[in-house]
């Protein structure tokens, strides 16, 4: 079949004198003694007047293939090759309608007699009816070429050679693919903020130097956290802390996540290799509410590829990629939009102040220099009334604060879980005593680096990240400024 081709019946001389765009409108308005034609509005143009649920069955034919929609009870319809769980009921009712409601913008002639020059000896596109219980006979509507002009089709059925002029929407239902009625919105449940409780999400990727692993944080600690957006961890590294406001996407991309094609429904092997899903790049893992599990497999790109007028060169550009929902037997495109755990890091979503305990929940704070002396700072009262001491002398409350200020001010600069070594030496920490007592201390320790003028930070015990050495080296000398005197500097 042939799609899009023009129409150009006319003398060379006619030509030059009416121009191209006048020569459409002469080939499909009619002529003052042409008796055979009419122009009428769109509205009093009908085709076909048929409920839809008097169609039995509706077969489509079209480049991409055929294939029919079978009517399945009172307002239900269906495709054999595409199973009820994955089917856009809304398609089968919207081309339904269309097919049984179709209207003209205006015939453009009656008792054609040559019909191949509106397309019809190859149609673009054709689709017939069957009714049940034979109330009405069986009809074919075929579409012809398109007027560009009018954004339009030529259609004729089988019934006459009247030529009618129908809107692009009118007959789009005819140009579509049979997996144009699969569903590809929403293919994981929305989120209820009121009852959807994420538990973990793990991300396994292939340029990934090992799994992310996000778990929901216990109750008592993420309160802990409640001013500084913190609910999960990544307990694949070592526990440190997501950011909230960075880690939205990758916990809960999956909620309501809608593809932008389909590529196969019941997929084979075969398909499933030729897309890169045998073996996925990329797995997305949700575990939410008690056991519900939903899983992402992520394959190929999918790419467009465009000329370069100036060099000649091919320019690839990824406008998606095949995926697969667990419970879900087909093959689906989505678009890099959704797909945020093919770009997120550990980095990327790390909660940078990593420890930040209000001062007043604390008993004291113990300092540490590079031999391990230890300067205890006593905390005493709260808000309303409150004094800090040093070896049972009273520090200028002010000058603490500003010095707390600079201690929860260490931050996760990057993540780093390599194990120490005798190389790495101990340059300064500190404790975080707290008054619940219940609640271990933290202990936050720093250690130097063999390289890029870092220094590593362990949290209780476990090596978690770097930051600039800067910090640590500043951190004694504002020690030595709160207890003998001199300038707290705040920045590093």
């Amino acid at each position: 079949m042939k799609k899009n081709t023009k129409i150009i019946i006319a003398s060379a001389a006619g030509i030059a004198v009416l121009g191209a765009a006048a020569l459409a409108l002469v080939l499909t308005q009619p002529t003052a003694d042409d008796t055979s034609s009419s122009v009428t509005s769109e509205s009093d143009i009908v085709i076909f007047d048929y409920d839809a649920d008097d169609i039995s069955t509706l077969t489509i034919k079209n480049e991409s293939g055929e294939y029919t929609i079978n009517r399945l009870g009172k307002e239900k319809w269906g495709i054999d090759s595409i199973p009820e769980a994955l089917a856009n009921i809304s398609s089968y009712s919207s081309a339904m309608g269309k097919a049984g409601d179709l209207s003209a913008k205006q015939i453009v002639e009656e008792n054609a007699s040559d019909i191949s020059k509106y397309g019809f000896d190859d149609p673009t596109a054709e689709f017939s009816m069957t009714f049940k219980d034979d109330k009405y006979e069986d009809v074919t509507c075929s579409v012809g070429i398109k007027f560009e002009g009018e954004n339009a089709w030529y259609v004729k059925t089988d019934k006459s050679n009247t030529v009618y002029l129908v809107s692009n929407g009118g007959v789009s239902f005819v140009m579509q693919d049979v997996l144009d009625y699969v569903n590809t919105s929403t293919l994981v449940a929305s989120y209820d903020s009121e009852n959807d409780v994420v538990n973990r999400v793990r991300i396994e990727r292939k340029d990934l130097e090992k799994d992310m692993v996000f778990d929901k944080l216990p109750e008592e600690t993420e309160k802990e956290f409640a001013s500084t957006y913190v609910a999960y961890e990544l307990s694949s590294h070592n526990g440190v802390l997501a950011d909230d406001e960075l880690d939205q996407d990758a916990i809960y991309g999956l909620f309501g996540i809608s593809a932008s094609d389909v590529f196969a429904v019941t997929p084979t092997d075969e398909q499933k290799k030729q897309t890169g899903l045998d073996d996925p790049y990329c797995t997305v893992t949700m575990v939410s509410n008690e056991d519900t599990v939903n899983k992402l497999s992520i394959g190929s790109a999918v790419y467009s590829v465009e000329k370069n007028e100036e060099t000649g060169e091919e320019v690839k550009t990824i406008t998606g990629y095949y995926g697969m929902i667990s419970g879900v037997d087909a093959i689906y495109v989505f678009s890099p939009g959704v797909l945020p755990w093919m770009t997120v890091t550990p980095e990327s979503v790390l909660y940078k102040l990593f420890l930040t305990p209000y001062i007043y929940y604390l008993d004291a704070v113990k300092l540490y220099d590079s031999n391990r002396t230890e300067y205890e700072i006593k905390i005493i009262g709260d808000a309303s009334e409150s004094s800090f001491t040093y070896n049972g002398t009273e520090i200028d409350s002010a000058r603490f604060k500003t010095f707390y200020q600079y201690l929860l001010s260490a931050y996760a600069e990057k993540i780093y879980n390599e194990e120490l070594t005798d190389e790495n030496k101990f340059i300064a920490g500190f404790t975080y005593d707290h008054r619940d007592e219940g609640k271990e201390s933290d202990v936050v320790e720093f250690y130097s680096s063999d390289s890029d003028r870092t220094c590593i930070i362990t949290v209780n015990g476990d090596v978690r990240y770097k930051v600039r050495q800067v910090y640590a080296t500043r951190l004694l000398d504002n020690l030595d400024a709160l207890l003998n005197g001199g300038e707290i500097k705040t920045d590093f």
